[in-house]
């Protein structure tokens, strides 16, 4: 018996042995599982990095085997493509897909003319996506195309988004439901100033690729970022589990940041409901993070002389913003997120999620910037690795 025993011991071994050969001959070490983007060097001279890695990154992460681009970057993703939009004239999306060798490689591109940038990107399927490109001085345009291909099929036509007295018009973000394209817009007059301290949101036939309705809110200000599902930004709009849209609305000219509801099935702004995140949190905040079971963040700037832009009275770049909790049903903030954490640029925050044990977020700091992780189970936040080369503009698990 124990003869026998040792045998199918000995055999197990092997063949376990063997199992674990034929697997580490399997793995690919040159497959990309996650991809990064970064922005190193200050305006306007500054160069956007893309690049994948193996394994999940630890310690802290180089560009060596990046592609460069001139640039600014932002990055979006769509199942396991990535593209990414530049700083610059003309205004330039590219996707990127990786080769045997792990190597990122441009497969396609698409740009607008005479603008800067394309500052929201968002997905329908793999052949239909929405673009918008801004750019001071220019008029926007958003345009529709095929991830698939890049080729763009339709400029869309929004002459029922101008508005007499606005000189510079951005449009902010995107949510689709029920063959509605909503969008945010800006509204600048020649003072660049705001046209009128309201929130407006644009609805636009998918089919037709038309406006069909421009809605406005006075209890909160016009919006300023250009997030949506496929980016790597702070959203301005986000879509629950219930199909209602959240929007929200910044600080200015006595108006509190806040955020307002268009409820499932409906085209106006929900009178019943406000969040005044201001009284909530106690500072103005901006932007919003939306994941399952409403777990929703936004980012809070605790000295004010930054908000918006990140920058104090001179225009010099200040980083002040947090994380907080806050909760879209009672209306309320659970605080910070961890008061560990270094004051950050809040513009360049973003928060990531590809399974249901964590949440991945970027630390932009004025002396670090790393990659940290919010544990869903216990809000437990800890850092995951450090970026060497300039600050994370994206970063996804691809597979």
């Amino acid at each position: 018996m124990k003869t026998k025993l040792h045998t199918f011991l000995l055999i197990s071994a092997i063949l376990f042995t063997a199992s674990c050969q034929d697997d580490e001959v399997q793995k690919d070490p040159n497959k990309v599982n996650y991809a990064l983007t970064t922005t190193a060097g200050t305006f306007p001279n500054q160069t956007a990095y893309v690049f994948g890695t193996n394994e999940f990154p630890t310690g802290s992460v180089g560009t060596s085997q990046a592609a460069e681009l001139t640039g600014s970057g932002m990055m979006f993703r769509y199942r396991s493509d990535i593209y990414v939009a530049t700083f610059g004239a003309p205004a330039t999306l590219r996707k990127f897909t990786f080769d045997a060798t792990g190597t990122p490689q441009e497969s396609g591109s698409i740009t607008v003319p005479g603008l800067k940038t394309f500052g929201a990107v968002e997905f329908v399927s793999a052949t239909e996506a929405y673009a918008a490109a801004n750019g001071f001085g220019g008029v926007p345009k958003l345009v529709k195309f095929d991830p698939t291909t890049m080729q763009i099929s339709t400029t869309v036509d929004l002459t029922g988004l101008q508005k007499e007295g606005a000189t510079e018009v951005y449009y902010q973000g995107m949510v689709i439901r029920d063959n509605q394209l909503f969008m945010g817009v800006n509204y600048q007059d020649a003072n660049f100033s705001n046209l009128a301290d309201s929130v407006f949101v644009a609805m636009i036939n998918m089919t037709t690729n038309t406006v069909e309705k421009l809605i406005a809110d006075g209890r909160s200000s016009e919006m300023w970022n250009g997030g949506t599902s496929a980016s790597f930004s702070p959203n301005p709009m986000i879509k629950d589990a219930n199909n209602d849209i959240y929007v929200t609305g910044y600080a200015n000219n006595g108006k509190p940041s806040g955020i307002l509801r268009i409820k499932d099935g409906a085209t106006d702004f929900d009178p019943d409901y406000f969040f005044d995140l201001n009284a909530a949190t106690g500072k103005p905040c901006t932007g919003l993070f939306h994941f399952d079971n409403g777990m929703t963040f936004t980012i809070r700037y605790s000295d004010e002389v930054a908000y918006p832009f990140d920058s104090d009275a001179d225009y010099d770049p200040l980083a002040t913003a947090e994380i907080y909790k806050i909760d879209l049903t009672a209306k309320t903030s659970e605080g910070n997120i961890a008061e560990s954490l270094p004051k950050l640029f809040g513009n360049s925050i973003f928060m990531t999620k590809w399974d249901n044990e964590k949440i991945y977020f970027n630390g932009p700091a004025a002396a670090s910037n790393s990659i940290y992780s919010y544990l869903i189970s216990d809000g437990t936040v800890g850092k995951e690795f450090d970026i060497s080369a300039g600050s994370c503009d994206g970063f996804t698990k691809l597979n």
